[in-house]
């Protein structure tokens, strides 16, 4: 019997950051509004010796682990009591600890260590909300924890 898919609709939940080692992490709930982990494959290109395939004496490429990346979308809110603009900018290229809950059972967390990057100010005049979209390198895989 194959067990049931779960799925998060609107990819909702709670994500918080925090300066690596530094508790409790904060949340930005109300500024994110987008949130992924995105994997971008490794290959190393290897010289092929008499025998090899795809074709003898040929270079192919080995599979190798996947680096790692947050990409995520949020309101500017500089000025904010809890602002994740401020937050970025004063800690750009700083090492962060990071947690996403899904708030939907069943769905794994995921936790892990990012280096942030310091965020836009301003955009287009007349638009209600500037949305900023940044993508930080993470250290590492992040760690998939099963729901409870």
């Amino acid at each position: 019997m194959t067990a049931p898919t779960v799925i998060n609709p609107n990819n909702s939940g709670t994500i918080q950051l925090a300066l690596a080692g530094v508790t409790p992490l904060v949340a930005y709930n109300q500024q994110v509004t987008d949130m992924r982990i995105i994997p971008a494959p490794q290959t190393t290109s290897v010289p092929g010796v008499y025998g090899d395939t795809p074709a003898e004496g040929a270079p192919y490429d080995i599979p190798g682990q996947s680096k790692w990346a947050v990409q995520i979308s949020y309101l500017q809110d500089w000025g904010a009591t809890v602002s994740l603009s401020e937050f970025c900018f004063d800690n750009d290229a700083e090492l962060a600890d990071f947690s996403f809950v899904p708030d939907v059972p069943d769905v794994p967390t995921m936790t892990g260590q990012v280096y942030l990057s310091g965020g836009e100010y301003g955009g287009a005049a007349g638009e209600a909300w500037q949305v900023q979209t940044a993508s930080w390198n993470c250290k590492g895989k992040p760690t998939k924890t099963p729901a409870p």
